[in-house]
């Protein structure tokens, strides 16, 4: 009795209080938390107490402390309480924008935001507003990281994120995640059990990004672990993983061993979900996959229909469809195509699906299940055709593979990691191979040029677009990208289980998560342009007809698309567009041999009839139908290049006619990327050229050194009026970096290689080594050629569906359009003279790709008989651009001055002859006959 009484008197006293003063901080705390720990006193008077203190916080001088903060969180949560969701979001960001705007002080404390930030979830939620209620998630999280306090809220939004970004097909999201999950719970009190919850999602991400190696080791390092500490809740979830592993190498007694352990340690867990995932992936995988056993498959799918939820048995009446196609029951395999839609929405198809946005898509299904029944339904469509030769079949499969497109286009716009859009552009290769199939046996030839132009440099061309937003967002999310990649690399070589790993992990999260907040700003500041990635106009076959292949443009484009069972070649006139079906295996051993007796002097010189036969061959392979006609080609490879300068287009083995005697060669990512604007840019040019030569390197990288470059520089420099150089110790990454983007022209005379320590394209300069991955666009340069005078700097890692990554490529993605590089290591003397005459008719305003070729031509005339081998020119292409540049040439002193002594000569002679003519006539000359 006599502890309510005091209760009664402080309140009495507090609402007293009220009425004329500040409230005593300490009293004010304490009395918060009472009421919020109270179950006696209503919301109502809660909240008319709390906002009666609220009033007298103006005249408080501890206003806008943690104790202000938490009156407002609490006063937002009340508010909420009573169904005013608007006045409870706007009292909790208040308190959340009073602790961030004071961060640092004494009377802050900063781990107030994570409970704000949970509240906000729950308002966001109950309101609807899903992209706030994941923002709010992710700051949460991130506070919880950075402050090491508060896990139960973190692990609630880790595993809601989890399975966020695992159903929208961003694995790479989904394995940082998983990562950081794993760590909270080895490092922390809470749910140490649960660490194999985790590795179980990472384990899951590896395999469906094809890294089964690193998945299987993870797994098997994780089983003996479980084990030991007898852990069972997750132990069937991981034998289902290693039956997964095992199905991918066909071992198929360890596939079948590891189910059936699974299945029963997943029904005694009572994990269904995970029963239906092992049978599923044991049907598809093993049976339906590897041995083609359509019965058992069925058998098993029907099976883990039972255990299913309705996501997971979307991608299970999928499957069981592809059966009865291949059955051919098609219309079996219709009614469980329609009835995995209507797991969606009651009556849902492949055109519903176009209706949602990327975010709503992800929501609806797992963004791979919902892929996979749209391509296998046009599959189906396509499969019927081969069979019956209904034309109706053709064009609904066309139809389907066009909205299968536009569906990853929604998708693709909701991922910022470039990992997971390169593994979706990969994943979803057969879209383009089948799609452009269809269009072949239809002849139509306009939307083969759409997905021939949507198979390849999508993200290329992106980039580029997303650099024309500008201003200091794109800055803010390079130098995000530029700090992630120096944790990565710190974070190389680790142990898992040291602090210093942790300590970068979660460093590392908060970065990318930074990055997903300023990827986020940039669309809500520029929504035109993430508009107009989902927009459907797209360059027409009349467009680039008209801009490029117009009168004085190039003739012809050649377009390749390199598929898993046929190649496809697209080619392109002012008038016509023809798509042809090459075999496969002709053309890669053809392509195979041609480049190894091109990479190879000692076998050119060796065997000069045996390469005149296959470059021959490949030329005649390609160009079945009739030859090309002479002039410009533009050449957009799939996959890696190969010169066609150097095939011989005549069938004279003893006089052979290299295509480079009657074609300018240019080659381009896309025939999309040279409708690019690249005029504009944010770099003042401070000169022409800028030539770099190291000359000489660090011992540590064993290159021999490039004597002659710095003098090859300086000849180079002589063409243009506004000139820089960096030699030897001056050519420093660092000074490239800095200096590179103001010039209009880069010269680079070193050493790279196409692969590296870290399996990625480097570059050498004197002092240090400048990797692919460093290459992160900030503001465009002014730079409008770049010539990469070094080994393999066309060459990189093939990601299919998005091309080749290299140098030339990754400078085209800083907004370079034009670049010259080498397919393979040519000797120093030749790549000086050749890259000389090249800047001596760049020089002159010729177009890049006729002053390539004018030097290969003058080299090839000028070289003795071993070095016009195509070994020693053939390697250097031009990729992009080839238009004029805009420079100003050196002026021609030596020629002014001549030509000035010449007049001024000429106008003494004159005036010589004037004088005398004068003296004459006054002398009476000429003199008379009688004078004579």
């Amino acid at each position: 009795m006599f502890k309510q009484l005091l209760i009664l008197t402080v309140y009495l006293l507090l609402k007293l209080s009220l009425c004329g003063q500040c409230p005593d901080r300490d009293m004010l705390w304490h009395r918060i938390i009472y009421l919020r720990d109270s179950s006696k006193v209503p919301t109502g008077e809660q909240l008319n107490e709390l906002q009666g203190y609220l009033e007298k916080m103006n005249d408080c001088p501890y206003r806008n402390d943690s104790t202000h903060a938490l009156l407002l969180s609490r006063i937002g949560w009340l508010t909420s309480l009573q169904k005013d969701f608007v006045k409870a979001i706007a009292f909790t960001n208040h308190s959340i924008d009073m602790i961030h705007a004071h961060a640092g002080m004494p009377d802050i404390n900063e781990a107030q935001l994570i409970k704000c930030y949970n509240n906000l979830v729950i308002l966001y939620d109950s309101t609807s507003q899903e992209k706030l209620k994941t923002k709010s998630m992710d700051s949460c999280i991130s506070l919880v990281v950075k402050l090491k306090t508060g896990y139960p809220f973190a692990m609630r939004y880790i595993n809601m994120e989890l399975q966020y970004f695992f159903a929208k097909g961003d694995y790479y999201h989904c394995l940082n995640y998983a990562t950081l999950g794993e760590d909270i719970t080895r490092k922390s009190r809470y749910f140490p059990e649960d660490v194999f919850y985790y590795i179980s999602w990472k384990i899951n991400a590896l395999i469906f990004l094809n890294k089964y190696e690193e998945a299987e080791q993870l797994a098997d390092r994780s089983i003996r672990e479980c084990i030991q500490t007898r852990n069972k809740k997750y132990l069937g979830s991981l034998l289902g993983l290693e039956g997964n592993i095992a199905e991918e190498r066909a071992d198929v007694v360890a596939a079948i061993y590891y189910a059936r352990k699974s299945l029963f340690l997943n029904k005694k867990a009572g994990n269904y979900r995970g029963c239906s995932e092992t049978l599923t992936d044991l049907g598809y995988r093993l049976y339906f996959r590897k041995l083609h056993q359509n019965d058992k498959a069925l058998k098993y799918y029907n099976k883990a229909l039972k255990y299913a939820d309705d996501n997971d048995a979307i991608n299970i009446l999928d499957n069981i469809s592809n059966v009865y196609v291949q059955k051919k029951y098609f219309d079996s395999a219709f009614y469980f195509y329609q009835l995995a839609f209507n797991k969606m929405n009651p009556g849902f198809d492949e055109n519903s699906l176009l209706k949602s946005s990327g975010e709503d898509i992800s929501v609806t299904a797992d963004a791979e299940y919902m892929i996979n029944l749209v391509l296998d339904k046009a599959d189906a469509y396509l499969f019927i055709y081969k069979q019956t030769k209904d034309v109706q079949n053709l064009q609904q499969a066309e139809h389907i593979y066009k909205v299968a497109d536009r569906l990853m286009d929604k998708i693709k716009i909701t991922q910022t990691e470039l990992s997971s859009k390169l593994f979706w552009r990969t994943d979803t290769r057969r879209l383009y191979e089948h799609a452009i199939e269809c269009c072949f046996l239809s002849g139509n030839r306009e939307q083969a040029f759409y997905f021939f132009e949507k198979s390849r440099a999508v993200l290329l061309n992106d980039q580029l677009r997303e650099q024309q937003t500008g201003g200091a967002d794109i800055l803010q999310m390079a130098m995000i990208k530029k700090k992630i990649l120096q944790l990565e690399r710190a974070n190389t070589g680790l142990d898992p289980a040291s602090q210093q790993y942790s300590d970068i992990q979660r460093a590392l999260f908060i970065n990318k998560q930074e990055l997903s907040r300023t990827d986020q700003l940039i669309k809500e500041h520029n929504p035109w342009y993430y508009q107009s990635l989902l927009d459907t106009n797209f360059i027409t076959l009349k467009e680039v007809q008209k801009s490029l292949l117009g009168n004085d443009h190039p003739q012809v484009i050649l377009e390749f698309f390199n598929g898993d069972s046929s190649v496809y070649l697209l080619t392109l006139t002012s008038k016509n567009c023809n798509v042809t079906r090459i075999n496969k295996n002709d053309f890669e051993k053809e392509v195979d041999r041609y480049m190894s007796y091109l990479s190879s002097p000692s076998l050119l010189n060796q065997d000069f009839t045996g390469f005149t036969e296959t470059a021959g061959q490949l030329y005649q392979l390609l160009f079945k139908l009739g030859p090309l006609p002479a002039g410009r080609i533009i050449i957009s490879p799939d996959g890696r290049y190969f010169p066609f300068e150097a095939l011989i287009t005549n069938t004279h083995v003893a006089a052979p006619v290299y295509f480079l005697n009657e074609h300018i060669v240019s080659y381009t990512y896309s025939v999309r990327y040279l409708m690019n604007d690249f005029t504009k840019s944010t770099t003042v040019s401070s000169g022409d050229f800028l030539g770099v030569a190291p000359v000489n390197y660090t011992s540590s990288f064993h290159l021999a050194s490039l004597p002659e470059s710095d003098v090859s520089v300086e000849k180079i420099g002589s063409y243009f009026s506004k000139t820089h150089s960096l030699i030897a110790g001056q050519a420093s990454k660092n000074n490239f970096m800095q200096q590179f983007p103001a010039y209009k022209i880069i010269q680079l005379y070193t050493h790279a290689s196409d692969s590296s320590g870290n399996g990625e394209p480097v570059i050498y300069f004197a002092d240090s080594a400048l990797y692919l991955s460093e290459l992160i666009p900030e503001n465009k340069t002014a730079a409008q050629l770049i010539v990469l005078s070094a080994c393999e700097t066309g060459n990189g890692k093939l990601y299919k569906g998005e091309g080749v990554f290299s140098f030339n490529r990754g400078f085209a993605a800083l907004g370079i359009p034009s670049s010259v590089t080498n397919l393979w290591s040519v000797d120093d003397e030749s790549t000086y003279r050749l890259t000389e005459l090249f800047y001596k008719y760049v020089a002159k305003g010729m177009p890049l790709d006729l002053a390539l070729q004018k030097a290969k031509l003058d080299f090839i005339a000028s070289a003795s008989k071993e070095k016009s081998l195509p070994y020693y020119w053939a390697a250097t292409i031009i990729a992009g651009k080839t238009n004029t540049l805009d420079i100003s040439g050196k002026f021609p002193w030596v020629v002014f001055f001549f030509i000035t002594g010449i007049l001024c000569l000429s106008f003494l002679v004159v005036r010589i002859l004037q004088n005398n003519n004068k003296k004459t006539m006054a002398g009476g000359w000429p003199p008379s006959a009688a004078s004579l």
